[in-house]
């Protein structure tokens, strides 16, 4: 319990409001059913375990963790004791096959994790850039490697890779394509999705990029379904999303929450001063109590845990020069200094002003934070309070992230802080790591397609009869329902390595012909290829598939109609049933 001395020497709580106990703030998640075993996952590249901590929280079980990193390791076992291989391991040398010699013969039900990300970055401060003439050379760019290595030997139903937004045009989407195209060789469906951290609750502008592969036997993975957005954008310069099967009226709508405000992640903390505060010190009771009766228990209690924590750690301010503090003094709430500078400010720090102009960034109390990162370990001038005359302190950025307050991170603050801008926010793996397990454990709807070919060759003649009367986007949007139906499920018939919302996923870049060997591509060669190399989506069937989505933003195709799943199982256990003959001519 979160507690603190009183004036009187007793122990008070933020809860402690003299209610009884069943009115107080403090709520328990419901605990997963003991009586299932939970599905097991393996977190590569896991860092200190915001991936880990938040997919534990959603009732999945943590096989192993690995990371090179030795003090990522020592707060990851800290702080998630119960994973019992929790390996300090360099990802380059130790294989899969010494993790099965570990685990035992366990099943891995998902791979997640994010190799190394700095290599993918938008800029690079050092020693070049990730993009044009100053490309520089990075060999973290080529660990997703060694992640797919892992995936082929233990073949998960589901891998869950997470990278900055950057890496979609890192070398030209170099490494974007190859990620996608070699996880299709293995034989998954691969489904890229960028993600707002902030429409799962956390309180910052942080943007990511999965990449979701699921084996081709199993049905199709959709973060529209099994990832929906929970919060509002709090001032409405990103257009919040809403699931499409709630737009369409399936089900009663979800109301979305009121977004979580960097005020609400912090604004309980007792103020320090610049170089102030000690590593481990008392709650403001008062300012907590107050902030409860402001913003509720939602964040606080729910997402940080504080009635789990006893004392206050890290939260100390680091030192700054006079000249900083004093252009930090310049700022107003949530206003960089470009934007000061802009408006007449004259600022002290000598830099060249046409290179640094947002030097400074003053974060504002009712809006998000900026995306935490892990340079906050060399400076904090991008995450000045917005209050008071200082950056952000290691226990603040850790609950902008979302670790709650009993996460201990090491004594010093530069390792502290490079951990906590590396990790995943839990909250936000929570919300993944409850739809991996609703994923892992649905069936197909009861309701069967119709038409559902029963043949590769049935589909071939369905896809082909749609494909020559729709020649152009007049004669696609006048294609009756039944036919589009009956060429859209052909195709999830023919070529199992297909995602609908990778359709619009492509950038042009083509390949002469598909590297994923399917019926598709003997049976209806004249639109087989080209594919583009992103979605591996044949080009002449774009339009098709744009009808398609067009139809099921209206409302005239259904959810499943849509992630034809049904359509691209019977494809797969047509063509295992036919599997010698088909290798014959060619297909295996």
């Amino acid at each position: 319990m979160l507690v603190a001395k009183g004036t009187g020497g007793e122990h008070q709580s933020y809860a402690d409001r003299g209610q009884p106990v069943s009115e107080l703030v403090v709520k328990k998640r419901s605990a997963p059913d003991s009586r299932i075993t939970p599905f097991g996952y393996i977190d590569l590249f896991c860092g200190c375990g915001g991936f880990s901590l938040g997919l534990e929280r959603a009732g999945l079980r943590c096989l192993a963790a690995i990371d090179h990193d030795p003090a990522a390791i020592k707060a990851f076992k800290m702080n998630i004791p119960d994973v019992q291989h929790a390996l300090e391991r360099d990802l380059t040398s130790f294989t899969p096959e010494q993790l099965r010699k570990l685990i035992g013969p366990v099943n891995v039900d998902a791979i997640i994790g994010g190799p190394p990300c700095q290599g993918f970055s938008r800029v690079r401060r050092v020693d070049g850039s990730n993009n044009g003439k100053r490309l520089v050379p990075d060999g973290r760019r080529l660990l997703y490697r060694n992640y797919l290595h892992f995936v082929e030997y233990f073949r998960p139903s589901i891998f869950v890779m997470e990278n900055v937004p950057g890496i979609r045009n890192a070398a030209g989407g170099e490494f974007f394509i190859s990620i996608q195209r070699e996880a299709r060789k293995l034989g998954y469906r691969v489904h890229a999705a960028g993600i707002c951290a902030w429409q799962h609750g956390v309180p910052q502008k942080r943007e990511r990029q999965l990449i979701i592969g699921t084996a081709c036997e199993l049905p199709i993975f959709s973060t529209t379904l099994y990832l929906p957005q929970t919060h509002e954008d709090p001032d409405g310069r990103v257009n919040s999303r809403k699931p499409r099967e709630q737009r369409r009226g399936r089900g009663r709508p979800r109301m979305l929450q009121k977004p979580v405000t960097l005020w609400e992640a912090i604004g309980d903390l007792p103020p320090v001063s610049v170089g102030g505060g000690v590593p481990e010190m008392d709650y403001d009771i008062v300012r907590g109590r107050n902030h409860l009766e402001t913003y509720g228990d939602r964040y606080l209690i729910d997402a940080l845990q504080v009635h789990r924590s006893e004392k206050l750690t890290m939260h100390v301010a680091r030192p700054h020069s006079e000249r900083d503090l004093r252009d930090f003094d310049r700022l107003h709430e949530g206003e960089t200094s470009k934007e000061a500078i802009a408006r007449g400010e004259e600022m002290e720090f000598p830099y060249d002003r046409t290179h640094f102009k947002d030097r400074y960034t003053k974060q504002h109390r009712r809006e998000l934070c900026s995306t935490i990162v892990a340079h906050l370990a060399k400076d904090g001038l991008m995450f000045i309070h917005p209050t008071q005359r200082r950056s952000l302190t290691v226990r603040e950025a850790a609950r902008i992230q979302t670790f709650p307050d009993w996460f201990e991170f090491p004594r010093s603050p530069t390792v502290a802080f490079r951990l906590v801008g590396n990790a995943v926010p839990p909250l936000l793996a929570e919300a993944m790591g409850r739809g991996l397990r609703q994923y892992l454990s649905a069936a197909l709807p009861a309701r069967q397609l119709s038409p559902l070919p029963k043949t590769a060759h049935e589909a071939a003649n369905w896809l082909t009869s749609a494909v020559g009367h729709a020649a152009g986007p007049r004669q696609l949007r006048e294609l009756p329902m039944e036919e589009l139906k009956r060429a859209w499920f052909s195709i999830g018939f023919l070529h199992n390595w297909l995602h609908p919302d990778s359709v619009f996923e492509n950038d042009g870049q083509m390949l002469p012909a598909a590297e994923e060997q399917v019926p598709l591509a003997l049976l209806v060669p004249e639109v087989a290829t080209p594919v583009y190399a992103i979605s591996g989506w044949p080009v002449r069937l774009i339009p098709l598939a744009k009808e398609a989505a067009r139809r099921f933003r209206d409302g005239r195709l259904r959810f499943d109609e849509y992630y034809c799943s049904q359509a691209q199982i019977a494809g797969w256990e047509w063509l295992k049933k036919q599997g010698a003959r088909w290798r014959e001519k060619g297909l295996s």
